[in-house]
């Protein structure tokens, strides 16, 4: 997806006030004019500030839900679009190349100038449904990614090294294996994508920083997706529902 808005129209008349500009385009049967040029643009500089501010802010999902366009966004990737700046951009072009040119066909013609809504506002309704799409889109790929990361590896215990391994060592018994699988995931059942891939990632013996250019982020945020799963062993092991300390304590290096 590109990065970058559309450069602006040559006649762009800022001081025309919304009553004006849709007389004159429904003047012209809202054909391709000037004016037309000047409300796209207009749609397109309005949409790419405010979409990118609520995305950054994380009020995003809240907007969509509360315009009636409301889709699941788990807080790990709703994280992931507020801290990196690239795949706002990315989202508010995908989102905006759909919204401005739908608005302008099906919703433009039915604006009213006593409504209470000015043409923009109006058209962040349209543009909030695109958005729903557009990280639909965004989140299949990142999930798939992570899902790739992740594969479906088989998480096996090492008594003589005594932690857990993706490398499957000489069987030390089938039983002993199987409830230490059985604990481990346990821990991980209420875990994020993110979260799995992390400790995967870790079973297998890749250091923090590996795993941040593995997964596309940060060691911060490695790291605190790291706590999340070390506070769930921890409260699971107080609890009493997991009772091998060697489990919890794989998720703590």
């Amino acid at each position: 997806m590109a990065t970058s808005i559309p450069a602006a129209p040559s006649r762009y008349a800022p001081d025309l006030t919304d009553r004006e500009l849709f007389a004159r385009l429904q003047a012209s049967e809202f054909a391709e004019t000037p004016h037309l040029a000047m409300l796209r643009e207009r749609l397109w500089r309005y949409g790419w500030n405010v979409l990118r501010s609520w995305m950054k802010d994380g009020s995003i999902v809240a907007r969509c839900r509360r315009a009636r366009a409301p889709f699941p966004a788990p807080y790990t990737e709703v994280e992931e679009i507020m801290r990196r700046s690239e795949i706002r951009e990315a989202l508010a072009i995908d989102c905006l190349s759909k919204a401005v040119p739908g608005y302008i066909e099906y919703c433009l013609p039915d604006w009213d100038p006593d409504g209470g809504r000015n043409l923009t506002s109006f058209f962040m309704i349209k543009a909030l449904y695109c958005f729903r799409d557009a990280y639909r889109d965004w989140a299949t790929g990142h999930r798939r990614r992570l899902r790739e990361l992740l594969g479906d590896p088989v998480v096996v215990y090492s008594e003589d090294l005594g932690k857990w391994s993706l490398l499957p060592p000489p069987p030390p018994g089938p039983e002993h294996q199987t409830i230490l699988r059985e604990t481990l995931s346990i821990i991980l059942a209420a875990a994020s994508m993110e979260e799995r891939a992390v400790c995967e990632a870790m079973l297998a013996g890749e250091t923090q920083e590996q795993i941040a250019q593995r997964l596309g982020t940060t060691r911060k945020t490695v790291e605190r997706r790291l706590s999340r799963v070390r506070v769930r062993a921890h409260k699971l092991a107080v609890s009493g529902v997991i009772l091998t300390p060697s489990v919890s304590s794989a998720v703590s290096r």
